[in-house]
């Protein structure tokens, strides 16, 4: 950001003010974890050097890093894998592909109001996303409220984000598995 002062707090992540939650404002990052947030300059100076990156670029990143991610995983036997579509009746099964989730769904701390969330992502193992949606249930009931977090039937487009990268790193790392973007052949 032009003009910025260098002794700014910023998100880790994508440099920019974090706003007053614990999630950035600008990137959409769980700062919980963040024991201290850099200042301008020092974001700046442990940023890799170069020109800002365009959207172009950044959509090709994206994409690189989820062909990375889906042939790291796939090599690894798919660890991590979850059932996160909902299921139908009984009498028809109707067979739902598995899923990573990258980006659970997000509920303020105290939130009184159960239908307001950030919807979370899910990567199925043949590379589609998916909304990750959140559902109330148990109303009048002893345990409620109860969330049943389900992907929405239908896929998306990828999401063109910094934080989709970053995503997809910690799921791998989670489960052991090193996803590295392929490199140009010389």
């Amino acid at each position: 950001m032009p003009g910025m002062e260098n002794t700014v707090r910023v998100c880790p992540f994508c440099g920019e003010p974090p706003g007053a939650g614990v999630f950035c404002e600008a990137c959409g990052r769980n700062l919980s974890a963040v024991e201290r947030l850099p200042t301008r300059a020092e974001w700046e100076a442990s940023a890799p050097s170069g020109p800002p990156m365009s959207q172009e670029s950044l959509a090709e990143r994206c994409a690189a890093a989820v062909a990375a991610f889906l042939a790291a995983m796939h090599a690894a036997g798919d660890p991590g894998v979850a059932d996160t579509f909902p299921r139908g009746s009984g009498l028809r099964r109707a067979k739902h592909p598995k899923a990573w989730v990258l980006r659970k769904v997000a509920r303020g701390p105290d939130d009184d109001d159960f239908q307001r969330y950030e919807p979370g992502l899910v990567l199925t193992v043949e590379g589609a996303f998916h909304v990750l949606e959140s559902e109330v249930r148990g109303w009048g009931q002893r345990d409620f409220p109860r969330f049943v977090d389900t992907a929405a039937a239908e896929p998306i487009a990828m999401p063109v984000e910094a934080r989709l990268l970053g995503e997809l790193e910690a799921v791998a790392r989670e489960h052991g598995v090193a996803a590295e973007p392929p490199r140009a052949s010389p």
